[in-house]
């Protein structure tokens, strides 16, 4: 049961072996007023609850009984109905001060090790459900300000961000939880008007759900094979969805088929893009062969050193320790 404020003032009073005369003089108070509120027959004026807290060196949480765990809990709510960034810094230092207050105390022999632990544990599943609320948040933003563009963009294919945004729209809408009715408006854009934006936004989207199988079988409609077939620089992206789903499936024949092909219209870089792509479909020599032509390329990919250390890391394994 949660304590009165009176109450809370007798023990904090006790605690510190203060009397109530000694707080009343603190207060400039008769010693019956302070004896009035720790029985319940009164309680002390709004003004005087800052003196109160400073007095006793606690929060004016701590002098209502709010405990920490009902701080936390009432920060992270005001968070979930505001959903503003000072609301979330404010809650999520509040939950980061008491993470840190309990590993003190753990790590001093401090209070009850398993009562901690259960404390430290519901405030890590605060923290997550903080981050989870914040990145949908981030999500929803994002996704209006792609929608304010491809709206302003209508019709206008010249646009260099035509494309990407829509792209970003598309995978922004299966970040959100939107992914199946993106997917039936792909596939609906895709066939009343087939070209090189429409399928590459249907194979997109396929490719975010992990559709593998239907992206293979878009190479093989009527109205896919005229887009994609010959490959050229202006279907590139749509043959890295492909093969990106021949990987996931490791459909070594179909790679072995489409990928020449495609390899003939790339340059230096998107070679070595496509093959990092496909290399685990390979084993043996088609394995070493596909990683000896990347070593060649690496130099001339226009790759910082740090990503060019990592595909060095793709290629040999990690370093040992």
């Amino acid at each position: 049961m949660k304590l009165t404020i009176g109450e809370k003032i007798a023990i904090l009073r006790k605690e510190r072996d203060v009397t109530q005369t000694e707080l009343a003089e603190y207060l400039y108070l008769a010693p019956q007023t302070v004896s009035r509120w720790e029985v319940g027959s009164g309680s002390p004026e709004i003004s005087l609850l800052p003196r109160i807290a400073a007095f006793f060196g606690v929060s004016i949480d701590e002098l209502f009984g709010l405990t920490s765990m009902e701080r936390t809990e009432d920060l992270v709510l005001k968070y979930s109905v505001l959903r503003d960034d000072r609301s979330f810094r404010e809650a999520m230092g509040y939950i980061n001060s008491q993470l840190l207050t309990i590993e003190a105390a753990m790590k001093n022999g401090g209070g009850d090790h398993r009562e901690l632990e259960r404390d430290m544990e519901r405030l890590e599943a605060e923290k997550v459900h903080m981050w989870i609320q914040q990145g949908r948040e981030a999500f929803d933003r994002a996704l209006s300000i792609a929608d304010e563009f491809v709206e302003k963009t209508e019709g206008d294919l010249e646009h260099n961000w035509y494309l990407p945004m829509r792209l970003q729209q598309d995978q922004l809408c299966h970040n959100t939880g939107r992914s199946r009715e993106t997917l039936a408006e792909r596939h609906k854009d895709f066939e009343e008007c087939p070209n090189d934006t429409s399928l590459l936004r249907y194979l997109a989207m396929l490719g975010h759900r992990q559709e593998y199988e239907a992206v293979l079988t878009a190479v093989d409609w009527d109205k896919a094979a005229g887009l994609l077939l010959p490959p050229r620089e202006g279907n590139l992206s749509s043959w890295r969805e492909i093969m990106n789903a021949a990987a996931g499936l490791r459909n070594e024949e179909f790679v072995e088929r489409y990928l020449p092909p495609v390899l003939e219209v790339c340059g230096k870089g998107e070679e070595m893009d496509f093959l990092l792509c496909v290399m685990d479909v390979y084993d043996g020599r088609k394995l070493e062969a596909a990683k000896a032509r990347v070593r060649e390329l690496l130099p001339e990919s226009g790759l910082s050193g740090y990503f060019q250390d990592k595909v060095r890391e793709r290629l040999e394994g990690p370093p040992e320790a």
